[in-house]
């Protein structure tokens, strides 16, 4: 059985034998209109009365009526696709300012997000942007230096006392005559590129130097970025 909207026109298809003999309420899915429908498509529709005061043309304003219901869908079509592109603009406009946030703390943070994850070191490297590593929450702990004969041997650990994991540093030692001349530097490395929280990394050398016990010793960190 064919039915047929009052309001838009749109035409639907429904059991006949669901449809009580004393009429059944239906709405248009297209744009909301409920009227009474009956099993012999005999539809109640509310007949308006006429006003024989008017003057404007009857068949034109039944035309015009006709062409509401079509017009009608089509306005909520639009409506509808107007609805839909606010949407997925808002939804780009969140997922772009999120993905913004996310670049902003990698860069800010970077020299911690690498000790976490070392691997992102490259896109850094890539996008040409440095990594200062800080000395700022690291500590020399337990210096140990002694000679046999013209052999410096150095050792100690380093300490973060910070409260998460960062990048550790080389080791500057400077080897100072006691009349203040300086007699040599070196540069090593600890045993590990990155250290957690409250935890300790070792480093050693071993320089042959020709100097004596009373020679001065001063063991510092060097500033290092990544190229």
């Amino acid at each position: 059985m064919l039915i047929t909207c009052h309001n838009c026109e749109t035409i639907f298809q429904i059991d006949k034998s669901k449809i009580a003999q004393k009429g059944q309420q239906v709405k248009c899915s297209v744009c909301a209109h409920v009227w009474t429908i009956f099993p012999d498509n005999e539809e109640e529709t509310n007949t308006p009365k006429l006003n024989l005061n008017r003057n404007e043309d009857l068949s034109t304003e039944a035309k015009t009526q006709k062409l509401q219901g079509p017009k009608h869908r089509q306005d909520i079509l639009e409506k509808n696709k107007k609805s839909n592109f606010l949407a997925f603009l808002i939804r780009l406009f969140l997922i772009c300012m999120v993905l913004t946030l996310v670049i902003f703390a990698l860069i800010t943070y970077r020299a911690t997000v690498t000790a976490y994850y070392p691997k992102l070191s490259t896109f850094f490297e890539l996008a040409g942007i440095n990594i200062n590593y800080s000395s700022e929450s690291l500590d020399i702990k337990n210096l140990q230096t002694d000679w046999k004969d013209d052999i410096l041997r150095v050792r100690g650990d380093i300490f973060n006392n910070g409260s998460m994991r960062v990048h550790t540093l080389p080791v500057k030692i400077t080897v100072i005559d006691p009349s203040g001349l300086l007699l040599s530097t070196h540069e090593i490395w600890p045993d590990s590129t990155t250290i957690d929280a409250s935890e300790y990394v070792p480093f050693f050398a071993q320089i042959t130097i020709d100097a004596d016990e009373k020679a001065e010793i001063q063991v510092d960190f060097l500033s290092y970025k990544s190229k």
